[in-house]
Formats: C-alpha cells, structure tokens, sequence
C-alpha cells in the first residue's frame, strides 16, 4: 500500500502487528512515520513508544522486548530504523542468532505489540530467508520516488490543505527547480505557503526567489556549455561553484555521472527504450531521464564519449595530485573545446 492508504487505514481502526516501510523517498517515509506513531495516543508514548537506530543498538537488545505488555494501554510500537541486514550489502553474521528469533517472531507476532521496519532503501535481498519472512508478515508500506505526475497532483493537494493554490506557471518552476524530487518540493512548502500567506497563491516567481536551485541543476546547465564549447558560460558557472564552497572533485564526479546518464540514455534511445522503461533500468529518477531525453537528441555519442573519457583521466589526474584540483577542469574544458565542433550536431 501507500502511504495515504496506510494513513487511512490506522484511522479507521485498522492496526496491524508488522510493518515494512521500504522505498527512498524521505518525505513519504516521515509521512508513513507519523502515520504510524499515531497508533499509540500522544500521552501514552512515554512509556509505550521505543525507536531504535540498528546502526547503533543491536537486534537482540529488541528481540529482548517485543513480546512485553504496553503499559496501561492498547499497543506498544517499536520503530526500528536502518535494518540494513535486509539488503544486499548487510552484513549478518555478528547478529545471526538475533535474525533467527526474528524470523522466528515473525511467525506468530504479538498481537499488543506494532513492530515497525523503516528500511530506506531501494531494494531487498529477497533471497535472504528473514526478508521473506518478513514480507510474508508485514503490512508492506511503499515509499519509492514518485513520478513527475504524482508529484504534480500531491504537492497542489499538499499545498491545497494549507488552502494555498499554485499557478501552473509555479508549479513548473517548483518541478524544474527541484527536479521533480517530492522530498524537496515538500522541503520547500513551508516558505512558498509562508509567501502565499497573504496572496493565497504561489506563482513562478516567488518559486524562483524561494527556492534554490540544486547542484545537479547546475551541474546539467554545466554539461550543456561543455557540449557547446561555450568555455566562458562554462567556467562562470564552475566557479560560482566553487565560491558556494563546492569540492573540485566532487563537482568533476558530478560531471562524469550526468556524462555517464547522458551516454546511457542515447544508448537506450536508439535501442527503442521508453523514458520510463529506461529510468527503471538504470534506477534514476524519472525526471532526471525527461531531461536527459531532450538532450541527447542533438548529441553525438562521440563526442559524448570523447569528453566523458577526458574528465575521468582529470579526476584521476586530480586525485594523484599530477593536476591541481581547482584547475583540473579549467585544463579539462579547455581540452575539449580545443577538439573543434567536428562531433556536435547542428
């Protein structure tokens, strides 16, 4: 289910011993968090409401307390955050015993205890005998990105429950200036319903004076005046980075992956891909595919290839230190626009 379906169904009464909270969208996640801890009366929490980060406290310190009583209530929760032992990359080996009491648990919950997984990840190990134990007890809760189109229509109900409107023009301002990313549209309500106070409605320009752009926003205009040879729009926009106390290298391993998507996505194109079937391929956001999309229209793949190949030589050449780090791309475009237009498309 969803995370509005979760809220609707604690709201009605529905209260289940297990849930899993798995995707990677933060703001859905404390949404389904909230949801979730309304199950125990605000003040009954206190003694009735435990939250455990297992990067810090171990899992049989936990399975030592989910079958006690609440006290003096219906429901005891305990939210367990970063269960990294579901994924691919957790190690389970020091916490083997503990795993086995759980999928052991698992097979007959308590029915006064809520245990609540919060695994913010993009995917399980579903070949891991506990992650099929718990998928087979839990009320499974999604939480992965959303669409462009979603997001669209959940931020104008968001923003409609503080009886606030956005024009279309905001609208497209808010999805372009965060990247269609729902975790930053909703970090931005507060200041765009704080604007919209007096007005009742947010419009492109108070999108554009409220919100900042983000790195990857700039980094793709950067990718643009490369594959221009725009050298003079190129460099204004690098260091500007560079004054917002950007890392040189950081900005160089931003580069290489939107060459790298770019790259990826013309490969897809020409292989008859759809944008979605190619985003859910190379698991990158939706939007950032859109744009990608546009673009490599009028790219070469040589050329693409030819300047994805020299930052990866700059970055190594950066990080032996033979090049100095706020120079290396300086030196890079330089290189680049040296080559000629002879693989740009006009």
């Amino acid at each position: 289910m969803n995370v509005d379906k979760l809220t609707q169904s604690i709201s009605s009464g529905q209260v289940d011993p297990v849930y899993l909270v798995t995707g990677t969208e933060t703001a859905l996640n404390q949404r389904a968090l909230a949801a979730l801890r309304a199950i125990v009366p605000a003040d009954q929490q206190t003694m009735n409401y435990s939250r455990y980060d297992l990067r810090e406290t171990d899992l049989d310190t936990i399975m030592n307390e989910v079958d006690e009583l609440p006290f003096f209530g219906d429901y005891r929760e305990i939210v367990l955050d970063n269960p990294d032992f579901l994924t691919g990359s957790g190690s389970v080996t020091k916490q083997e015993s503990a795993i086995n009491d759980l999928v052991d648990y698992l097979q007959q919950p308590a029915t006064t205890t809520v245990l609540v997984f919060m695994a913010p990840y993009p995917k399980l190990d579903a070949r891991k005998r506990v992650v099929k134990a718990l998928k087979k007890a839990a009320t499974l809760v999604e939480t992965k990105p959303l669409s462009e189109a979603d997001a669209r229509r959940t931020i104008r109900a968001d923003l409609a429950q503080q009886q606030v409107s956005i024009t279309d023009g905001g609208l497209d301002a808010l999805i372009a200036r965060t990247q269609s990313d729902y975790s930053a549209m909703v970090a931005a309500l507060p200041k765009l319903s704080m604007y919209a106070h007096n007005t009742g409605s947010v419009d492109a320009d108070a999108v554009e004076q409220l919100v900042p752009r983000q790195l990857t926003d700039s980094v793709f205009d950067m990718v643009s005046a490369v594959m221009q040879r725009n050298v003079a729009s190129a460099l204004r926009q690098y260091r500007e980075l560079l004054q917002q106390q950007e890392e040189p290298l950081r900005l160089i391993s931003l580069l290489e992956s939107q060459f790298r998507l770019l790259i990826q996505v013309q490969i897809f194109s020409s292989r008859g891909y759809t944008q979605g079937a190619a985003a859910d391929a190379l698991k990158v956001h939706p939007y950032r595919v859109k744009l990608a999309w546009r673009s490599v229209r009028q790219l070469d793949h040589d050329d693409l290839t030819t300047a994805y190949d020299m930052l990866v030589r700059t970055e190594t050449a950066m990080k032996r230190g033979t090049v100095d780090k706020e120079l290396g791309f300086e030196l890079f475009l330089l290189q680049f626009a040296g080559n000629g237009k002879r693989y740009a498309r006009q």
